[in-house]
Order: C-alpha cells, then structure tokens, then sequence
C-alpha cells in the first residue's frame, strides 16, 4: 500500500517498498533473516523502517535484532498484541472460502465500502483491489496465524530506536489508538502520532503524507 507515498519520500530518501518472497510457510525469525539479507549493503544507522498493520510486527521483531541498522522506526497501525482474538480465529477459519468468488466478491465489496467512508478517492480503491487479487492465499493464512501468535508486549521496553506511532481512530482492523497509546508508553523514545478521521489505509488518506513522519 506504499505506492502512493513513494514519490514523496523519494525527493529524500532511497526508497524500497519490501516484498517478501513467495512461501506458504514462514515464521517471523525467516521474515527478518529476509529483511537483514536484503539490507546488508547498507551503513549502520541508517535505514527508516516502516511497518504497517502486520507489517509493523515484523519491523519491531526486526528492530529488537538489529537496533544498530536502524536509524528510526515508524509503526502504522500495528500491533503489540492482537487483542481481537475473535475476529483473528475467524479469518483463520474462513481464509479457505476465499477460493470462492462469490465470497470474494463479498469481502471486496466490503473492503471497498469501508475505504470509501474513510475518504479513500476511487481510483487508490481500485488500485488497492489490484494489490489485494495478487495476494497468495496460503500465505495470507500463513500470516493470520502469526497474527495470533505474537506477543511483544514484554518486548516493547527493548526498543531502543526512535519511533513514529501513528494510529488511525477509523481503524476497522486493528484497534490502532489504544495499541498505539500502549507501545508508545513503552517503547521508551517513542512518540504517538492520531489520525482520527483516518482509517486502517492509512498510506491511501487523502492529504496523508508519510515523509512528513521520518
């Protein structure tokens, strides 16, 4: 969902929109032996790790391995925990009715319902329903259980990066303001950025600029 904040950040930055490889079975330690592989190349301190949603899990597991590589973290509407354990066990139970388009017809006209409320202009719905389509569904399931899973609570205070928390207070997904106001209180240098009229694409806000936040 970077791609429409690419163009910003690189009138500053060198910029790399991450895509993992393609596999159905991964944990979060092969996610960042990933990361540090795709990274080595670059000098101590120096990287401005964004994660977002899932994503932002795996920067922080990143930022507790390698805190030397890391310049400043920014976490977008992520998590420490996933307290909806709910809703996650359904999206486990349900992922393989996917396959089915009559039910993916009506999860993106959902998707596309929620994205229009949150001010999400029609052409970014349309690219974001591009992206979603090209999504492997074994490694979507993949990652819904890691969802369950982690639990960096305890972690948090291991932290020892500056950090960007910015949470939506539209967020249908994760409940990005009580999380972020939780990891910011320990993250020790960490600072809270809310978006109350935003919701969970937040990287799709109109007037949202991400480059304003490294």
């Amino acid at each position: 969902m970077y791609y429409r904040q690419i163009d910003s950040l690189s009138q500053q930055h060198r910029v790399r929109a991450w895509e993992f490889r393609r596999r159905a079975d991964f944990t979060f330690s092969d996610l960042v032996e990933e990361l540090a592989e795709g990274t080595s190349g670059e000098e101590p301190k120096s990287i401005a790790l964004v994660g977002e949603s899932f994503g932002g899990t795996v920067a922080m597991h990143f930022a507790l391995a390698s805190p030397e590589r890391i310049r400043c973290l920014v976490l977008i509407n992520t998590f420490a925990f996933y307290t909806r354990r709910l809703r996650v066990l359904m999206g486990l139970l349900l992922a393989p009715m996917l396959k089915w388009r009559g039910i993916r017809e009506i999860k993106d006209h959902i998707a596309d319902s929620i994205l229009a409320r949150e001010g999400v202009s029609p052409e970014d719905r349309r690219q974001y329903h591009e992206i979603i389509q090209k999504v492997d569904m074994a490694a979507y399931r993949r990652r819904l259980a890691l969802v369950r899973e982690v639990d960096l609570r305890a972690r948090l205070g291991e932290i020892s990066v500056p950090t960007r928390v910015l949470a939506s207070g539209r967020d249908k997904i994760v409940p990005s303001v009580s999380q972020g106001a939780f990891m910011t209180s320990r993250i020790p240098d960490a600072k809270l950025h809310v978006f109350p009229r935003a919701g969970h694409a937040l990287l799709l806000t109109p007037g949202f600029s991400l480059a304003d936040y490294i």
